[in-house]
């Protein structure tokens, strides 16, 4: 038997006990963008009803199902995304789309974890390198990182490494050549980079030169390392079975190229003359070739300035093989630029006529009459 002390609880406990009763009940609250996971309880006509736990059940419409091919019938579970967290009807509105796109980013986020080596297919190219797709969703191999040219590689398929993945910029980066470089052998060669070597000519391309190299390989003599000045036709400065030193400037183990200088194996003009034309250096020179935004003057074979259009007084002419004094403004060995300023008020030109300039900054316009007794009214006192 009890006592009727037993039976009575105390209104706190009551409040307690009612508040943990609801919070055990109470339906869970959906975000939009949120993955849920229900079983499906009923098809309808133009949609399946999901319970997702929630306060009301979830709708997908069969329109999204139809497009993924599969079957789904009562009791079956099913993933989804939260489109709408309640609709005009109290429903959830569910979507299956943006549930294979999420999975597929977190497949290639494990598999950058795991270094996996992945399929891709190339399907277009750009400036940069070749756009390539791997369960619906796109990427990205840069030229650097491919194998063949981008143009090549379209319509086949490729390994790659993922080298960047991130879902909210939409950005997914790959690498052929990381995949290649595991699992091809790598080169031994009886040369390294910055070795010189001599070399034969096999082969005198546009581009560059063709030699053979001590490893009975070919390496190649791009157009651009064959001389820090301006080369010509190559094939009238070269012959086949010719033979000359150069420089091995890059080794590349998946394929086995090997790059080659012969202008390295000389000191860079340009580092040499830095300190030859330091910056205020006054110098006496000839307009060696005209341009629209100014003419360049040569301080030396292979090394020109230019004398901006801003810094040529109005009205002055100048032609190929004028003698100007100059100052050195700039001279940046990296960028290859000289920047110049006329240091003198006269110009003797090539036809031996000296023409005195006006004496104001270099790069001013001269005022017509009217702007200058513009000015001077202005100045007179009323």
């Amino acid at each position: 038997m009890t006592t009727e002390s037993e039976n009575i609880t105390s209104p706190q406990e009551s409040k307690m006990a009612q508040l943990l009763a609801a919070t055990a009940l109470a339906p869970k609250v959906l975000s939009r963008g949120e993955t849920v996971e229900g079983k499906i309880v009923s098809v309808l006509r133009d949609s399946l009803l999901i319970d997702i736990g929630a306060k009301a059940e979830g709708i997908i419409p069969l329109k999204e199902l139809e497009e993924t091919g599969q079957e789904h019938k009562v009791g079956d579970k099913i993933s989804a995304v939260v489109a709408q967290p309640e609709g005009d009807s109290g429903t959830t509105i569910l979507t299956v789309k943006k549930a294979p796109r999420d999975k597929a980013w977190a497949d290639l986020q494990a598999a950058t974890e795991r270094n996996e080596t992945l399929e891709v297919k190339g399907i277009d190219s750009n400036r940069g390198g070749l756009i390539v797709e791997i369960n619906g969703t796109r990427g990205f191999i840069p030229s650097s990182h491919l194998i063949m040219s981008a143009k090549e590689a379209i319509g086949k398929k490729l390994f790659v490494k993922v080298i960047e993945v991130n879902k909210d910029l939409n950005k997914l980066v790959f690498s052929e050549k990381e995949a290649s470089e595991r699992s091809l052998p790598k080169i031994e060669l009886p040369f390294k980079v910055d070795d010189s070597l001599e070399v034969k000519i096999t082969k005198i391309l546009p581009f560059g030169l063709l030699v053979s190299l001590p490893s009975s390989t070919d390496g190649l003599i791009h157009i651009s390392e064959i001389s820090w000045k301006k080369v010509g036709p190559l094939d009238s400065l070269y012959k086949v079975g010719q033979e000359l030193k150069a420089k091995v400037i890059s080794i590349d183990q998946a394929t086995g190229k090997v790059n080659l200088s012969i202008k390295h194996l000389e000191e860079d003009p340009w580092q040499k003359a830095a300190k030859k034309y330091p910056v205020g250096e006054v110098l006496e020179r000839k307009v060696s070739r005209l341009a629209s935004y100014g003419v360049f003057v040569e301080l030396e074979e292979g090394i020109e300035g230019l004398l901006h259009s801003s810094k040529i007084p109005y009205g002055l002419e100048l032609k190929e093989g004028d003698n100007l004094k100059v100052s050195i403004d700039l001279f940046n060995s990296e960028q290859r630029r000289v920047a110049l300023r006329l240091a003198i008020t006269a110009v003797e030109t090539q036809d031996k006529k000296t023409v005195t300039l006006p004496r104001r900054q270099a790069g001013t316009k001269v005022r017509n009459k009217k702007e200058t007794k513009a000015a001077k009214a202005k100045k007179e006192p009323r």
